[in-house]
């Protein structure tokens, strides 16, 4: 018997004497009243202290249990038989003592008596060894699968991790190429503005060696690489592209994953802006709304004819999609929506953070 689940030692040991005594009363009045058709006070006090021999028998050799486990089971079989048969027969000697007169006018039936008792305690405390070994085996078996559980919760964690990494090295290259186009070209015309670039560049890099861990980071940071990469494409584009930014200061702190917005902004400028002669402009909105951060880019451009295409395999905005579901799940998404405010494109992004409670302002 051990105390487990919060059940402590002594309240087993209270209901196991409450068990026998009520077994052993019901077993008294039915010898009583079967042999006698009346109840005497001795008969049902004396089947009650033998109860509670049977009981006290088997609970003190539980004790022996883990001892026994530890034994060959032919050795340690004969221990339990010994012990519970040795516990029965102090025990009935201890109750004939205390009613000597009683008993011993029949010594047929103490002996019987006494043969009772070793049988009930070996048939009861059989039945309660075997029990605590299924039990012990069960919580055995438990233990190995939560252990189990948890090796498996931790390489799907692993590899998610690892899926995010993978997904956000394929859009560096990507950017970085675009980038090092932009600076050969202004090397051509402006070669302290190309020096400027490349002084961005650097910050860029810095900041992608910062997120190469897949962790999330503050929105803010996110907004701040975000605009280095414009003053990159606006060194590029000139006045083509104009930017207008629309954040609440509610959405800055929120983490998101790394590199989760340039994409989208590279992808307004790649389909809105660089087609367009006159150029064109690339609004960048953040706000809360119900508990979701949604991330907006949008372009006035001649709009999106094909999702498939633009969310193709390798495509920058497939790769934030993939990223998006590999963290989050169905709860994280991204959109491409079209006659959004005007014409053009838009690209929506919903990243859930249950602790923000949005505003009835926020949710309209």
């Amino acid at each position: 018997m051990s105390e487990r689940l919060g059940f402590p030692i002594w309240r087993q040991i209270l209901l196991w004497l409450v068990g026998n005594t009520v077994a052993g009363a019901l077993v008294g009045i039915s010898v009583a009243f079967l042999l006698r058709g009346t109840l005497e006070g001795p008969v049902l006090w004396i089947s009650i202290l033998f109860a509670n021999v049977v009981g006290m028998t088997v609970l003190l050799t539980s004790m022996l249990f883990p001892r026994i486990r530890q034994l060959s089971p032919l050795t340690g079989g004969a221990l339990l038989v010994l012990t519970l048969a040795a516990d029965a027969l102090l025990g009935t000697v201890a109750v004939v003592l205390m009613f000597p007169l009683f008993i011993l006018r029949d010594i047929r039936q103490m002996a019987a008596i006494g043969a009772i008792n070793v049988l009930l305690a070996l048939l009861v405390g059989t039945v309660v060894y075997v029990y605590e070994g299924l039990r012990l085996r069960l919580a055995a078996s438990l233990e190995e699968v939560e252990k189990v559980r948890l090796v498996e919760a931790r390489l799907r964690e692993q590899a998610a991790e690892a899926k995010l990494a993978a997904l956000q090295a394929r859009i560096n290259p990507h950017f970085f190429f675009n980038t090092l186009n932009t600076i050969s070209s202004l090397l051509e015309e402006d070669v302290d503005e190309a020096e400027e670039v490349l002084q961005t560049l650097a910050d860029l890099f810095r900041y992608t060696f910062k997120v190469a861990g897949a962790e999330p980071v503050p929105l803010r940071e996110e907004l701040d690489f975000t605009r280095n990469y414009l003053t990159i494409e606006q060194a590029r584009f000139g006045e083509r592209l104009r930017v207008d930014w629309q954040v609440d200061e509610a959405a800055r702190e929120i983490p998101v994953p790394g590199l989760i917005l340039q994409p989208l902004v590279e992808n307004a400028i790649g389909h809105g802006i660089a087609p367009r002669e006159g150029g064109g402009t690339v609004t960048i909105r953040a706000r809360v709304q119900a508990g979701v951060l949604r991330v907006e880019v949008r372009d006035d451009g001649p709009g999106v004819k094909s999702r498939d295409r633009v969310f193709r395999e390798g495509h920058g905005l497939h790769n934030v999609r993939d990223r998006l579901q590999t963290r989050y799940g169905e709860a994280g998404s991204i959109e491409l929506l079209t006659g959004i405010d005007g014409p053009g494109a838009t690209a929506r992004v919903s990243i859930p953070h249950a602790d923000v409670s949005a505003t009835p302002e926020e949710a309209r």
